[in-house]
């Protein structure tokens, strides 16, 4: 074991939790789960640069007790534990982002979708088809306002990415078990306040496996991404553009009444072609189409390679025409690389650049530039984050930050929208998308 480890008793233990733990160590588990921590703290703690020098002293007291508990706590509060330890970095590319395959992390046949604080039902297996569009209240008694602050501290980053990730820890009952949230690990009564103000309760119990940070994503939205015998809240015939055709990583298409053209971009990486190839297309086909304008829906894009868009992004004003704009549609799910590429098209573009949406899901001074490890015993997946990001003053005054962003830097105030255009639940059930609603308006008033 690492000396940090070793050093674990010297600092008291956190009091395992009441219905977790046992009085007496399980030898073999404890092994197992000091493996695990050892992988963890070799693998993970002593290389990823994010955590500031508070929060690793904070870390590293944390590691210490739960080094003295191994063995006698479950497997299941073992790796929340790691989660929370973490989180401590509060960095969006710094965490827990799978906790492993335990069937004791199995979740509900419910799938929560955040909009603003709330989380609501938006996929649901047939038989809980009632739970549609309910907003979710408490969980075995446990009011939604409690259950989402503990679920923040499990990931690491802004609000909105905590909330991105806590229905993975929400719609399962041997997490919440573990923390003492739930009176069993297989089933929970869960509570929802239904659209109209009527109050549903239903007992679900473990229905699917455990999810990692691709089950967070925004496809969640679409009809596409449940199982077949699902039901979804958002009728599949009502599914707006950008929910179309989930499986698809780049898609255009034309907007004659607009003078633009829109791009769809769901990952900063080659898909069905190479991305910069379909860029350079799509900009040939706004010009023979005549278009001025590029409306770039990045809503659904959770990053990939900087490289790949950079220099189409810092040429792209340059391209259209002087009466020509550029709108960019964002949201909570648009993170890492894609933030970046928005950052080089507002560098290049300032004002002919319009921002609609919501805010972005990080900083504009974040660390990433890591590759995740996997524990040996439980599975779990922890990423790091060795490299900094900074956005704001392309990198002045830092020694720590990633080569390509020294290279060729990003410096913007900020990349907060400047039309407000959240995908409320209303319009959401409607089909409507506010966000291309916002994008065309603001077209119409740059003519």
């Amino acid at each position: 074991m690492s000396a940090l480890l070793a050093a674990c008793d010297a600092v008291p233990p956190i009091p395992p939790n009441a219905t977790e733990a046992t009085k007496t160590t399980r030898p073999q588990q404890a092994d197992s789960q000091r493996e695990d921590l050892d992988a963890f703290v070799r693998g993970f703690f002593e290389v990823d640069a994010s955590y500031s020098p508070e929060a690793r002293a904070e870390a590293k007291k944390r590691l210490y007790e739960l080094g003295r508990d191994a063995g006698a706590i479950s497997d299941t509060q073992f790796i929340l534990r790691l989660s929370q330890i973490a989180a401590l970095a509060d960095n969006g590319h710094t965490g827990v982002i799978y906790r492993g395959a335990s069937p004791d992390l199995g979740r509900v046949g419910v799938r929560l979708a955040p909009f603003g604080q709330d989380f609501v039902a938006v996929q649901a297996a047939a038989d809980h088809a009632d739970l549609l569009g309910g907003r979710l209240v408490a969980i075995d008694g446990t009011p939604i306002a409690q259950l989402r602050e503990i679920a923040r501290t499990l990931s690491g980053g802004i609000v909105s990415r905590r909330d991105q990730m806590a229905p993975l820890f929400l719609e399962s009952p041997g997490q919440l078990y573990a923390l003492d949230l739930a009176g069993a690990a297989d089933h929970a009564t869960y509570g929802f306040e239904m659209r109209h103000g009527e109050k549903r309760e239903a007992v679900l119990a473990v229905a699917s496996e455990p999810g990692g940070g691709r089950d967070a994503s925004m496809a969640l939205l679409s009809p596409e991404d449940a199982p077949k015998t699902w039901r979804t809240l958002l009728q599949a015939d009502k599914a707006p553009w950008a929910l179309q055709d989930v499986g698809k990583t780049m898609r255009r298409r034309d907007l004659p009444g607009l003078s633009a053209t829109l791009i769809q971009l769901r990952a900063n990486q080659d898909g069905e072609q190479p991305i910069a190839e379909f860029l350079e297309e799509s900009e040939d086909a706004r010009r023979k189409a005549r278009r001025r304008n590029i409306i770039l829906d990045m809503r659904m894009n959770g990053g990939g390679d900087l490289t790949r868009t950079r220099e189409w992004m810092s040429t792209l004003p340059s391209r259209l025409p002087k009466n020509g704009r550029v709108v960019v549609l964002t949201s909570r799910w648009t993170f890492s690389a894609a933030i970046s590429s928005i950052g080089y098209l507002k560098q290049a573009g300032g004002s002919r650049v319009i921002l609609v949406g919501d805010p972005p899901g990080d900083r504009l001074n974040f660390f990433a530039e890591g590759r995740p490890i996997v524990l040996p015993n439980s599975g779990a997946m922890v990423l790091m984050a060795r490299q900094r990001h900074d956005y704001l003053t392309g990198c002045e005054g830092y020694s720590d930050c990633h080569g390509q962003v020294v290279e060729f830097p990003i410096a913007v105030k900020n990349l907060d929208p400047d039309v407000v255009a959240p995908w409320t639940l209303d319009a959401y059930i409607k089909g409507r998308d506010p966000g291309m609603e916002a994008a065309a308006r603001a077209l119409r008033r740059a003519r």
